[in-house]
């Protein structure tokens, strides 16, 4: 091999370790904001008691020694009160779709809406939600957060948990 073959095998060699090293190795600044935190951010075992209410419905799930009940004794099927709670502590808002609804009806929000309340032990709100409709999708559902105007589009996982915990009330 010539020396100019050895010096252009190098200058390849060296372009090949820049790539690797500006496009694979080094570090990278992290993407855009960080990820909103989590709907439910207390811990699953503080939570005491789960009320979702409907227009012409209530339902609602108390812990107790023996699981989850609802107010007068009879127990939720296994599972169903669990799930939903550790699907709010996972589930994150994917986006802010209307900070300032001028007609927050458009997504399914009034005295109608249905509400989704979760209780610690003490008596203190974990959570409270008004649930809104499913986006154009179905990929989503517009939530509220109680007392604040922006609409949160969140996933359709808590759609599906919370028509399991109609399905499963005692």
């Amino acid at each position: 091999m010539t020396a100019r073959g050895t010096v252009f095998l190098l200058a390849v060699l060296a372009a090949l370790l820049g790539y690797l090293w500006v496009f694979e190795i080094h570090p990278r600044a992290p993407a855009g904001p960080p990820p909103a935190p989590p709907l439910l951010s207390v811990p699953f075992a503080n939570v005491a008691r789960v009320e979702l209410r409907d227009r012409d419905r209530t339902l609602t799930a108390l812990r107790s020694a023996a699981g989850w009940t609802d107010p007068a004794g009879r127990p939720w099927v296994a599972g169903t009160v669990t799930d939903l709670i550790e699907t709010l502590g996972s589930l994150r808002p994917v986006m802010v779709v209307d900070p300032a609804p001028r007609e927050p009806a458009d997504y399914g929000f009034g005295r109608d809406a249905r509400r989704l309340e979760l209780v610690t032990g003490d008596g203190q709100a974990a959570l409270a939600l008004e649930l809104g409709e499913r986006n154009p999708a179905w990929t989503g559902l517009y939530a509220r957060r109680a007392g604040r105007p922006e609409v949160l589009l969140v996933g359709a996982v808590l759609g599906w948990e919370l028509e399991k915990l109609r399905a499963a009330a005692p």
